[in-house]
């Protein structure tokens, strides 16, 4: 089975993204290393990738249909709907409003008429890429469809599709969306290794300590290292930051806050392959190597 590391970080921003597809560039210099994005709302990894999508698998929600005939206007589907979206008219009809629904199918199972037909609609789409960057990764990229409200089912639902394609990699490194939701706790306890990505502000140092707490629920056996990009950025907090880490024992690195971050962003290149000798990307070399003596080491 391959060694999974999630890039994450509980503020949008910090750098994930950047972090997980230089990690990724690097390992797969190495050894067959799979690429994944799970920030299904938006995900970025496609914009650095030099090859087009080999396949693309739709992905279908549940959606309630009343059937008129049936529904009796008790009420009940109403009253259980967690998204509140469903509206009775009194003495007329139930009322879906589409862009409130989640999917979840609570009201399927209430409803004592059977009164609610399943159907589906697109949710979103899992899309596959082969040998980027000249061969050296693949990559699967979870979307979800704009105004669909179902991420952390989607999040799910890409990482199953990754669980029955991964046992041909040796390394797979998944790009986590920000927070500390369902789907995020998903993509954590998935993997074994965790690199959260931090910046010295106020903000970021208030999300990595919420996202600190989550890695404390998972299961054992999980390590944690923390890689605080932009550091150097005025302003900053670094030493509230540093006394965190110290205080909880965490391994951690530092990225320079670098100009030619920026300059590989706006041309979506690789900062390790265009920019070699750049601040950042010899510290994300070092990075590299540390995680990769760390795997070897379990």
């Amino acid at each position: 089975m391959p060694h999974v590391i999630a890039v994450t970080g509980g503020k949008g921003g910090t750098g994930k993204t950047f972090l997980a597809v230089n990690l990724a560039y690097l390992f797969g210099s190495r050894a067959r290393t799979l690429l994944v994005d799970v920030d299904v709302d938006n995900p970025c990894v496609k914009t650095f990738l030099d090859v087009k999508p080999s396949s693309t698998l739709s992905i279908s929600e549940f959606r309630p249909e009343i059937d008129h005939e049936k529904c009796k206007l008790c009420g009940i589907c109403v009253q259980n709907c967690p998204e509140h979206a469903l509206l009775m008219i009194p003495e007329r009809k139930i009322v879906l409003m589409p862009q409130l629904c989640s999917g979840c199918g609570v009201c399927k199972l209430v409803c004592p008429f059977n009164a609610i037909k399943e159907s589906k609609v697109e949710a979103g789409m899992i899309e596959s890429y082969k040998d980027a960057f000249a061969g050296k990764l693949d990559a699967i990229i979870g979307e979800l469809k704009p105004t669909t409200r179902r991420t952390a089912v989607m999040i799910l639902k890409t990482l199953n599709h990754v669980k029955k394609r991964m046992e041909n990699y040796e390394y797979v490194i998944i790009d986590v969306p920000a927070g500390t939701g369902s789907g995020i706790y998903a993509a954590m306890d998935f993997s074994k290794t965790i690199v959260a990505v931090t910046e010295p502000t106020r903000l970021g140092l208030m999300d990595l300590k919420k996202l600190y707490k989550l890695y404390k629920r998972l299961k054992d056996g999980k390590k944690i290292f923390v890689a605080v990009n932009k550091y150097g950025l005025r302003g900053e907090i670094i030493d509230e930051v540093e006394e965190f880490l110290r205080e909880s024992g965490l391994k951690w690195w530092s990225i320079p806050y670098d100009e030619h971050v920026v300059e590989a962003y706006v041309r979506g290149a690789v900062l390790v392959r265009d920019y070699p000798e750049s601040p950042s990307a010899i510290s994300i070399r070092n990075i590299s190597e540390e995680l990769m003596r760390s795997i070897k080491e379990d």
